[in-house]
């Protein structure tokens, strides 16, 4: 069982050559949820290293070895890194989500 027939459903009738053209089903609410939370998810990893939150919370409160870790730069980069491909993502799912619901 595959999760694209909750995403898109396949008509013969939409055929443009030789090609099935794919036709909105009722999953465009998933779509929409899902670009919205990768948006969201890469903005909050774009800003939380930079953010004061970051250095100062319970966790390094309780286990202060962790502090020089957390601290490092390379780990804040890492973490903005991942917060850029989850926007990326987002992006790429807004062209693909265009492309099946607004052509024609």
């Amino acid at each position: 069982m595959s999760l694209r027939r909750f995403f898109i459903v396949q008509s013969p009738e939409l055929e443009t050559e030789g090609k099935p053209r794919a036709r909105p089903g009722k999953g465009w609410v998933w779509r929409i949820l899902y670009i919205l939370y990768c948006l969201e998810v890469g903005g909050f990893l774009l800003f939380l290293p930079w953010l004061g939150i970051w250095e100062n919370n319970l966790l390094l409160y309780q286990h202060p070895q962790f502090r020089p870790i957390v601290a490092n730069s390379f780990l804040k980069g890492g973490v903005l890194g991942l917060g850029l491909v989850n926007i990326f993502i987002g992006i790429q799912e807004i062209v693909h989500f265009k492309k099946i619901y607004f052509s024609k």
